[in-house]
Order: structure tokens, then C-alpha cells, then sequence
């Protein structure tokens, strides 16, 4: 039969496996109508407990250490769910995140688009709306915006923080390796205790009745060549296990700087891991929207704070500032040059992501603003085609006149596709500056002379 999710439950429950005696952890309440509710009572209302009655597969400290981790790991248990598991979902500061206003814990809720494609979180406190019945939530933040914020400060600070992190690793590392052993020690133990047990009743048997012997004694054997394997398995892992620990105890500080950021950015990575990555490095954040931005507290392990601004996300709407400033700016740059100019201004996308060339062109025809080409085309600049037939010369040369300076020329694109001014009295002039260049050598060379 397949080992079930609640015979595990209570085996890690079951004080007796930690070699404790105990009685009164359940109360039974009989009602009126004859039915029996059990009731679970807290450990200090047991009526007894014995600790170390026999020996358990398990120490007393590791058994509290596992129902603590069964606790923070409920969903709906208690308040503060700070420790509770990294869940599903791209949410990055799921349990970190504190209400700056009340200072409880925010939770998470997901908006969905593309028909649950793509996930949107937001980060919500609503524990005064469910227990005093309020008709507002305290907060609600749009969790692109902070997220993407947290993760750039993470990269960006990761030098100073690379010492702790490698040290929870190694901790983690050492951790599991000495409950490795610790687990093959115990088979060890267990293979031991069958080999004696073995003996025992191979020469408690009458010598006579060689029948029993023979059983009795191969039974003996192989449980003597069953212990010799676990004995060597058990030493050759210890040992491929330390050199292991080895290895990486060399490399862990000097290649968390690259692999942190290589690991954070790698598709492959999970969110759920990313997440795990975070707690390592942040104890908690607390944000308190304002009218234009979002106040992102940061509270790092070891102590260290910082605070940053992030932008107020509204969703996937833009707000009419920033349209105006695109279309401002369409006047004189083109797309890729926008969004160049909206970074170094500090804007940033619903997302909280810098701005590209594409996000530009996709918020320009969305919102129907005209190209820079267009812009440029109604002031009257000419085509390389429209420009080379008003000229009267081709269209390289007219392409060389702007290489050269000699004539103005205006990129309408990203893809070098370039515009020019109509003709005046002022445009070159076909063959001019070869007749330029020869009166002024001949001018150079009379002043020589």
C-alpha cells in the first residue's frame, strides 16, 4: 500500500517515534444528539509526558523542529504568515510585504490576462475590511512595479550581502550532510542490531537439533553480509559527500557574485525559487502608497535598510504625464531614442521595467500619436527619393552630402532611414565642392609660392 499524506502527518506528529510517552493530547466532547467531536489539545495541556522512555528514531529537538515547520508551513494558520512556503504564482514578496499604514501583513491576490496566460499580483491589506466589516481595504499596491524594483536592488546590492548568503548556503549545505549521515547511521545501527540479534538466537538453539542451527546460523550470515554492505555504502557516501562539501566550500564565495545573477535571470529558473532566494536575503518590506509613488522600505538579514521609490503602478493604463512627454518627445527622437530618454528620466512601464524601443511603439499606436517620421514629414523634410529628385543628383550623393555636413539630414527611424530639407539658396550645389576644393588648393599653392 502507498504511503499516504496523512499517515506521514501523523507519523511526524506521533511523539512516540521522537521516544516519548505522553497521554491527554486529545479531548472528546460528547454533544446532545450523541455525536463525539476529538478535539487536539496544545502541548502544555497534555495531561502526561515522558521524554527519553525509549529510544526513537528521531531526537526530541528534531521533532519540535518539525512540527514548528509544519505550523509555518499552513496557509491559514495565524496572523503573520512571514514564514510560510513559497507558493506558485510570480508574485516576488509573497509574505514579505507590510502594510505601511496599519503595519500588518499584505496578501496576495492575481489578476489574470490572456486567459490566464499571464499573472499580475497585487499586494493587499484587508485584515481591518474582514474583522471590523471596513468597506475599504487599507492598501492596495499593483506588485509589478515593487517586484521589479526589489530585484534590481537585489542585483545591484548583491556584493555586499554575498558574504551572508554564502555563509547560509554553506550552513545549509553543512546541515544537510550531517542529516544525511545522521540517517546512515541509523541504518547502520539498524543492520547492527539485526546481526546480534541474529547471534543471540543462533546460540540459544540446542546443538543437536542441527535443522534449527542451520536455519539460525544462515539467517546469522546474512545478516553479517548485510551489515558489512551498509557499513560500506554508508562510508563511501560520507566520503563522496565530504569531498563534495569540499568543493563547494572553495568556490561558494567566489562564484556567488557571477552565478547569483546568471541563476536570478535564467528562464529555467522557477518563481517559486526566486522567491526562496529573496527570504535568504530580506527579512521583510514594508510599503505606503502615496498620490504619485510607492515608499518600498527594505529591511535586509544582518540588519541593513533602504528605502526607494517606485512610481504608483495604475495597471495596464499609462498615465496622461507620461503620454504627453512621448509625444513631446516623438517631436525630436525616434522610438528607440524615447525610450532611451524616458529611462535615464527615471520612467518606467506598468511593469515597472525600463522602457524599449517596442514598448514605445506599441503605447504610440495605442494611443494614436504620430511617428517622428510623420511629425518630420508635415514640416516640409523630403524623402532620400523626394530629396535626390529636387536636387537633381542621386541618391548617394545626396546620401554623401549628409555624411559629409553639407546638408542637413534627420533619421526618421531606428532603421537609419534618413529625411532632408527642401532646396534653398543655401543647398549645395552639384559638383561645387570639387571646384571648391581645386581654387582652394590652387590658394594654398600660390601662398606657398
Amino acid at each position: 500500500m502507498p504511503l499516504q499524506h496523512n499517515a506521514v502527518l501523523k507519523v511526524l506528529r506521533n511523539p512516540r517515534y521522537a521516544g516519548a510517552f505522553c497521554f491527554g493530547r486529545t479531548h472528546t466532547i460528547k454533544h446532545p444528539d450523541g455525536s463525539l467531536h476529538i478535539q487536539t489539545r496544545p502541548q502544555e495541556q497534555w495531561l502526561f509526558l515522558v521524554q527519553e522512555v525509549h529510544a526513537g528514531y528521531l531526537s526530541w529537538q528534531e521533532y519540535e523542529a518539525n512540527l514548528a515547520q509544519l505550523r509555518a508551513n499552513r496557509q491559514a494558520h495565524g496572523e503573520d504568515r512571514r514564514h510560510g512556503p513559497p507558493r506558485e504564482g510570480p508574485a516576488l514578496l509573497q509574505g514579505l510585504v507590510i502594510c505601511g499604514r496599519c503595519g500588518n501583513r499584505m496578501t496576495v491576490r492575481y489578476h489574470d490576462v490572456k486567459g490566464g496566460k499571464r499573472l499580475y499580483p497585487e499586494y493587499m491589506c484587508q485584515k481591518e475590511m474582514i474583522e471590523h466589516a471596513e468597506e475599504k481595504v487599507c492598501q492596495r499596491i499593483l506588485g509589478a512595479g515593487p517586484d521589479a524594483a526589489i530585484a534590481e536592488l537585489l542585483l545591484a546590492q548583491l556584493t555586499p550581502l554575498a558574504i551572508d548568503t554564502s555563509m547560509h548556503v554553506y550552513e545549509e549545505l553543512h546541515t544537510q550532510a550531517e542529516a544525511a549521515r545522521h540517517l546512515r547511521a541509523q541504518q547502520v545501527e539498524r543492520a547492527r542490531y539485526a546481526a546480534e540479534l541474529a547471534q543471540r538466537r543462533f546460540l540459544r538453539v540446542d546443538p543437536e537439533n542441527r535443522l534449527v542451527a542451520d536455519v539460525l546460523e544462515a539467517d546469522w550470515n546474512a545478516r553479517l553480509r548485510e551489515l558489512a554492505c551498509v557499513q560500506e555504502e554508508a562510508e563511501q557516501q560520507n566520503e563522496v559527500e565530504q569531498r563534495k562539501l569540499s568543493a563547494l566550500e572553495q568556490q561558494a564565495i567566489a562564484d556567488l557574485v557571477d552565478d547569483f545573477p546568471r541563476v536570478w535571470k535564467d528562464a529555467r529558473t522557477s518563481d517559486r525559487d526566486r522567491k526562496r532566494m529573496v527570504r535568504l536575503l530580506l527579512s521583510d518590506v514594508t510599503v505606503l502608497k502615496q498620490e504619485e509613488v510607492i515608499a518600498v522600505h527594505v529591511r535586509f538579514k544582518g540588519g541593513a535598510q533602504q528605502t526607494i521609490t517606485v512610481p504608483v503602478g495604475r495597471g495596464r493604463r499609462s498615465t496622461p504625464e507620461l503620454i504627453a512627454l512621448i509625444d513631446q518627445l516623438l517631436d525630436d527622437y525616434t522610438d528607440a531614442e524615447v525610450a532611451e530618454q524616458l529611462n535615464q528620466r527615471g520612467w518606467r512601464t506598468y511593469e515597472g521595467k525600463p522602457f524599449s524601443a517596442a514598448r514605445v511603439l506599441s503605447l504610440r499606436r495605442y494611443q494614436q500619436l504620430k511617428a517622428h517620421g510623420t511629425r518630420l514629414a508635415e514640416r516640409g523634410l523630403l524623402s532620400a527619393e523626394e530629396a535626390a529628385s529636387a536636387y537633381g543628383v542621386c541618391r548617394e550623393t545626396l546620401m554623401a552630402w549628409g555624411r559629409a555636413g553639407l546638408l542637413p539630414m534627420y533619421r526618421i527611424n531606428d532603421q537609419g532611414t534618413a529625411v532632408f530639407p527642401p532646396p534653398d539658396e543655401h543647398a549645395p550645389v552639384k559638383h561645387a565642392h570639387k571646384y571648391q576644393t581645386t581654387r582652394s588648393s590652387c590658394g594654398r599653392s600660390a601662398v606657398c609660392n
